[in-house]
């Protein structure tokens, strides 16, 4: 009898162990709400992150955007900004490609050399901004 419960005991020892490693798999999935102009604006960030690689495939939704230029008059872009830390500079990862009519901005299947890194959104002047400007509509942490 003793074996047996041993042998059971071992079971669901290793079942717990391969459930909780399957909820560990998987890209991560954000929903930040909008800050500063963009209040009612909600976004989607789904992080796959391959840390054999050093690297996170980025996928962005954001949804209820107002058009840049009724933020800011001289603004005609969302870009999106990645860094590990504050003491480093800003790295530009893209810009979202708006829909007025949706009110949606999307960035898909971009890449950052990043595994743990802060994500920002800001308002840009023009999509090939260098560095973010001080108005910013989305912010997360992305790390695992």
């Amino acid at each position: 009898m003793r074996g047996h419960v041993s042998k059971v005991l071992r079971l669901a020892v290793v079942a717990f162990a391969c459930a909780m490693m399957a909820g560990c798999g998987g890209p991560l999935r954000y929903t930040p709400q909008g800050v500063g102009k963009a209040p009612g604006a909600d976004a989607v960030i789904v992080a796959d992150v391959n840390f054999d690689a050093a690297m996170t495939r980025l996928d962005i939704t954001a949804k209820n955007l107002p058009p840049p230029e009724r933020l800011d008059s001289s603004s005609s872009a969302y870009v999106v900004w990645a860094r590990p830390d504050s003491k480093t500079p800003w790295q530009r990862v893209g810009a979202l490609n708006f829909d007025a009519d949706a009110r949606t901005g999307k960035l898909k299947d971009v890449s950052v050399p990043l595994t743990r890194f802060e994500l920002v959104i800001s308002l840009e002047q023009n999509a090939s901004a260098g560095s973010p400007s001080s108005e910013l509509v989305f912010q997360q942490d992305v790390e695992y």
